[in-house]
């Protein structure tokens, strides 16, 4: 199933503008699969030359012919916009990702899993080596979906199946970070994925009181923690206050890294 792009109706003719040129950019580069807008210029946070971050999603890898011109037309949108450029994160990298990609990013693989099932998040490293790296693409990837984002068209149910995924996928990552507190609120679940200093924000997941709105953020944990819930790793009673069975968790977490390693 496809359908245009869905653009919010916060935000000036500029940012409309801006949004309908990534919709297009989409159409012209993508013939399946979707395409994301996040960051800055759809979490209220942008200024007058914020770069804009896009993720386009598709069936197979593109060609070095393709990476080449899809990363000239992003460089032109934000020339034509009077956008400043961001590739600490190289364009090649960060710009497009497989289905394949997504569906290892929705399964934690940007992260190592324990034999046990506990989950490591390895400090960022503003390097690149680490930033161009394939684990932190599917981490850059995971935080694209988690975050609040603008659907830029094309298809739908594949775009809702990798947002629930994604949604699954961090909120197991929350309770594992909240290992050792069986006890807990969805306020501490957004906690554990914002960090603390000095690993916190960019510098841990790439979430921050900012960028993921703590509203969207907590919004996000609570859907996701009531559908672990039928899956028997928390239980919310229906009160602030919930709990997560560390065993179950661990068991979770271990099929999707068996999902990794099979793909």
């Amino acid at each position: 199933m496809s359908t245009g792009p869905r653009v919010p109706h916060q935000g000036g003719p500029a940012a409309r503008s801006l949004l309908a040129d990534a919709c297009a950019l989409r159409a012209a580069h993508l013939t399946d699969g979707y395409g994301l807008a996040y960051g800055s210029h759809t979490d209220g946070g942008a200024g007058a030359t914020s770069d804009l971050d896009l993720l386009l999603v598709g069936d197979e890898p593109l060609t070095a012919e393709q990476v080449r011109a899809l990363t000239g037309d992003v460089i032109g949108l934000h020339r034509r916009h009077g956008l400043a450029l961001d590739q600490e994160v190289s364009y090649e990298s960060k710009l497009h990702a497989t289905t394949g990609q997504v569906e290892r990013a929705t399964a934690l693989g940007g992260f190592t899993a324990t034999a046990e099932g506990d989950i490591v998040v390895d400090p960022v490293v503003v390097e690149p080596w680490f930033l161009n790296s394939a684990p932190f693409k599917l981490r850059l990837t995971l935080n694209a979906l988690t975050v609040p984002h603008v659907f830029l068209g094309g298809d739908l149910a594949l775009y809702d199946r990798h947002r629930l995924r994604a949604e699954r996928a961090v909120a197991l990552l929350a309770l594992s970070l909240l290992e050792g507190h069986e006890e807990f609120t969805a306020g501490d679940a957004a906690a554990a994925l914002l960090g603390r200093p000095p690993q916190h924000g960019e510098d841990f997941l790439g979430y921050d009181e900012r960028a993921c709105r703590p509203a969207a953020l907590f919004g996000l944990l609570q859907r996701a923690l009531a559908a672990l819930e039928q899956e028997g790793a928390v239980s919310t009673g229906g009160g602030v206050r919930l709990r997560q069975y560390p065993e179950r968790r661990r068991q979770l977490v271990l099929e999707l890294a068996a999902q990794v390693a099979g793909a």
